[in-house]
């Protein structure tokens, strides 16, 4: 990956603040790679049972759901291209397909989708509610809903990966980025354009858009684009989630009784009944939970899927992390451990020696089972360990790499 090409779309965007177009920013064969994987997202999304949330089918500019039925019956699969097995569903009328959370149907896309993203978290940092995914299919002309601009806070990098080229079109002008989220959409397109600026971008390319402006895109002939939402909520919002969050915690500062109130208090005895410094130490420590929920899934707002996955029945095997997806530790108590690991929070009985295993994960060190077994012996027996690492593969966090020949170490 290019850093400095990050780093100069990111000038150009004004530190995220401006529309602006970053030119190959994302290599022939990372084309190659995303477009596999976002079959094993569309596989992952019709397999669920609610096919009618986070998909949306346009054909010849009219929302046509029906169709959803019809490519469930008829998933893609790596040996048919998306161009292929589109004809297939939609024959040859004008259709656009739109999935949102691609996070949440592969692990898969998601590990590649934070590679390819990392420079500009480095550049710009963590967006304080994460990174979400969506892409759009299809050969729809201009996007279906209109001239539009995403909600508050935000921000998206379209990456277009063809085959064919795509238009882009903005209105950063006071008097469109002044109208309110969500209270208006222009549907006079052709009237519009003459007012707004026009990108052109070609496979490979990218485009910022900041979530105050107006923008649409123009598909003309059959394309694939996927979109990186970059989320930052509004002050408010975030204080609000903030607290449901930490009522959800269950944090106990101490075990002190309300007493009751009097009928005939005043409003002021509400300072003497709320410890203000309680709460704030249980929201900044809801607050330091999210941060490394999100740190540990490489800035990915949903946590990863789950899998079934199972260790080696042998045991001559060796564990390794992740570059993208370090894992992080809160110890809270003399009693647990907590780790977390691809957006989830793992609890496991304390041991000092935790930190240790992390750390050396987080370097790309492998670590044997025989080794791991030692050094944690005896607070953790066998069982616990094998439990340890059964836990970070479930949520891929890790890799497990089975030692064919202990001659060879």
């Amino acid at each position: 990956m290019n850093t400095n090409s990050w780093k100069t779309f990111f000038e150009d965007a004004n530190m995220l603040k401006k529309p602006a177009q970053a030119n190959q920013l994302i290599s022939a064969r990372e084309i190659e790679e995303v477009k596999l994987l976002l079959v094993n997202v569309l596989e992952g999304f019709l397999a669920k049972e609610d096919l009618h949330v986070g998909l949306k089918v346009y054909v010849n500019h009219e929302l046509r759901n029906d169709f959803i039925e019809k490519m469930a019956a008829y998933p893609p699969n790596v040996e048919l291209s998306f161009e292929d097995w589109s004809k297939h569903i939609f024959g040859d009328q004008k259709f656009g397909v739109i999935l949102i959370g691609l996070e949440e149907y592969s692990n898969s896309f998601t590990e590649k989708a934070a590679i390819i993203v990392r420079p500009l978290l480095e550049i710009a940092g963590l967006p304080l509610d994460g990174l979400s995914f969506l892409f759009f299919m299809g050969n729809y002309g201009y996007t279906p809903f209109g001239i539009h601009k995403e909600s508050t806070g935000e921000d998206g990098i379209l990456f277009h990966l063809g085959p064919e080229n795509k238009e882009f079109f903005t209105w950063d002008d006071p008097k469109y980025n002044a109208i309110q989220h969500n209270s208006e959409v222009f549907h006079n397109v052709s009237e519009m354009l003459a007012e707004g600026q026009r990108y052109d971008l070609k496979p490979g390319d990218a485009m910022f858009i900041p979530h105050y402006a107006y923008h649409i895109g123009n598909t003309p002939k059959f394309s694939l684009s996927f979109v990186m939402d970059y989320i930052n909520p509004p002050k408010d919002r975030f204080e609000n989630e903030l607290i449901r969050e930490t009522a959800e915690e269950e944090l106990i500062n101490h075990v002190d009784y309300e007493k009751p109130l009097k009928l005939d208090s005043p409003n002021a005895v509400v300072n003497e009944i709320i410890d203000s410094q309680s709460i704030l130490k249980k929201m900044e420590l809801t607050l330091a939970r999210k941060i490394l929920r999100l740190k540990s899934n490489g800035g990915i707002r949903k946590a990863s899927i789950k899998t079934r996955a199972r260790l080696p029945q042998t045991d001559t095997f060796s564990i390794k992390g992740k570059e993208i997806f370090p894992l992080y530790l809160d110890v809270q108590d003399s009693e647990n451990t907590l780790i977390y690991a691809r957006g989830h929070r793992i609890v496991r009985k304390h041991h000092p020696l935790v930190a240790q295993v992390i750390d050396q994960l987080n370097r790309g060190e492998s670590i044997k089972l025989a080794a791991l077994t030692q050094l944690l012996d005896p607070m953790w027996d066998l069982i616990e360990v094998l439990g340890f690492v059964q836990e970070l593969l479930s949520t891929e966090a890790i890799i497990v790499e089975d030692i064919k020949d202990e001659s060879l170490d």
